[in-house]
């Protein structure tokens, strides 16, 4: 999100907690998320991509919330969708008023794709209405939802994506690229989808909202970069606000600016500084390439932390309080310790609905007397799935597969000296230091981790490995 984004969702969030108060909130918070759907949607080289790609999300959204919400009428279909075209028609404005035609409200909108589309929109909602009491719905959404997920997150099938609308929309096939294919909040809103759906298929969630359903996938604090609340959480906050007006403009606004100061005062002046993968090539000096290292950690840090802030602030707005992200990570002094501090939200999801599914299936299968081997499984597999998360690349893979070596290793060597070492945890001066010299061990590795997360090939990796290391120049 640029500053100015921001901003404009900070007056949107003060605008609708004042103006409207509890009356209409949820239909007013509907309208606002609508329109930073498209807003925050990035221009790209695909035709149409920037206003089509919103209204796929929104139904798909809605085909989920179809299948988890008992009871629909017709009447809260029409509602919704009528709210859903007042929170777009800021971007037709464009097309009526040519002085707007140079500001962010322009979409270059075609209104004959854009009409054709949601012809197609209103056939597809009603074959939902048909098929959402089908015992396979859910399932066979949830496999959508993945597919997708595959689609944007692996170069090679996201190349082919970009060719296939190319040529839909006549467009040259030979300028495809993986980068053609993007789509905001798409990694944050399939997984709140896929939270809600699991729950209501064991049961946990029972009444189902299709309005409030719809806002929390799409709750614009939240879409670019988290945190991963729960359903629950966010459908009793609606109905009974943390704070008042004046609470929540004190307490969002301290979250809103430390949030901006990170991101545009300490992440974006780490940037010009901090490691990436064209000055890697220019560093002669391993001692250089270990400093710019540690001081893309500190960006890295400082970059996503902010946009938690900066949704925690604009909750607040709200009068919702988003669940915290992260926890001086940097400071604890074990892997385990970070990643109950890093990506708080994540971690919790992939836990609840990878790790210990995957947990108990081995724990009753032929592996049932190799705990340790259980463990490895888990806790590798677990971190991969992490690092595909962020993208379906060698680079990302063995970023996960670090990560979930060093878990393992802690864990048994934490094992190893749990009864042993007692005089260093009783002296005054040597637990401190060992503390000490255990945070920093903890952040160098997590560092060397961020070579595999910043190089976009495994080679690029092995030359920035070679070369913290004295080789290689």
């Amino acid at each position: 999100m640029s500053i100015v984004q921001i901003a404009c969702a900070g007056i949107t969030s003060l605008l609708v907690r004042f103006v409207d108060r509890e009356r209409n909130k949820e239909k007013a918070i509907f309208i606002a998320n609508i329109f930073f759907l498209f807003l925050l949607q990035p221009s790209s080289s695909l035709r149409s991509a920037n206003i089509l790609l919103p209204w796929v999300m929104l139904v798909l959204i809605f085909a989920v919330g179809m299948g988890v919400c008992e009871k629909i009428t017709p009447k809260e279909i029409f509602q919704i969708s009528l709210l859903s075209l007042l929170g777009f028609l800021p971007f037709l404005l464009p097309q009526l008023i040519p002085g707007l035609r140079t500001t962010v409200l322009d979409k270059n909108v075609n209104q004959t794709i854009l009409g054709a589309f949601l012809l197609v929109c209103v056939c597809a909602i009603g074959l939902l209405a048909i098929f959402r009491h089908k015992v396979h719905y859910l399932t066979v959404l949830l496999i959508l939802i993945l597919i997708l997920f595959v689609v944007l997150k692996q170069p090679q099938i996201g190349t082919l994506a970009s060719r296939g609308w190319r040529m839909a929309f006549r467009q040259n096939a030979d300028l495809a690229s993986s980068v053609d294919v993007r789509w905001i909040g798409y990694s944050y809103v399939a997984f709140r989808m896929i939270h809600v759906i699991r729950e209501y298929q064991k049961q946990r969630l029972q009444e189902i909202n299709l309005l409030r359903f719809i806002n929390f996938c799409l709750f614009f604090p939240t879409l670019t970069a988290g945190p991963i609340a729960k359903y629950d959480d966010f459908s009793n906050q609606i109905e009974e606000p943390v704070n008042n007006f004046q609470e929540g403009m004190l307490e969002g606004g301290k979250r809103l600016f430390f949030g901006l100061f990170k991101k545009f005062v300490l992440a974006d002046s780490l940037a010009l500084i901090a490691l990436n993968p064209d000055n890697a090539r220019q560093i002669t000096s391993s001692g250089w390439m270990w400093a710019v290292l540690f001081f893309y950690s500190l960006q890295i840090y400082f970059d996503f932390s902010a946009y938690t802030d900066i949704a925690v602030g604009l909750g607040l707005f709200l009068g919702i309080k988003l669940p915290e992200n992260f926890n001086h990570p940097y400071l604890k002094s074990n892997l385990t310790k970070f990643w109950d501090s890093w990506h708080i939200t994540l971690s919790q999801w992939i836990r609840t609905y990878f790790f210990n599914p995957l947990n108990r299936t081995l724990r009753k299968s032929a592996l049932t007397q190799s705990p340790n081997l259980i463990l490895f499984i888990t806790q590798v597999a677990t971190m991969v799935i992490i690092g595909l998360w962020h993208g379906i690349t060698w680079s990302f893979f063995f970023w996960g597969v670090w990560h979930g070596l060093g878990l393992f290793f802690q864990n048994r060597w934490s094992s190893f000296i749990k009864n042993r070492f007692n005089g260093i945890r009783e002296n005054k001066v040597l637990n401190p230091l060992v503390g000490g010299l255990s945070t920093m061990a903890t952040f160098t590795y997590v560092s060397l981790g961020w070579v595999w997360f910043l190089s976009p090939s495994l080679p690029d990796a092995w030359e920035i490995f070679m070369k913290l290391f004295g080789k290689g120049f």
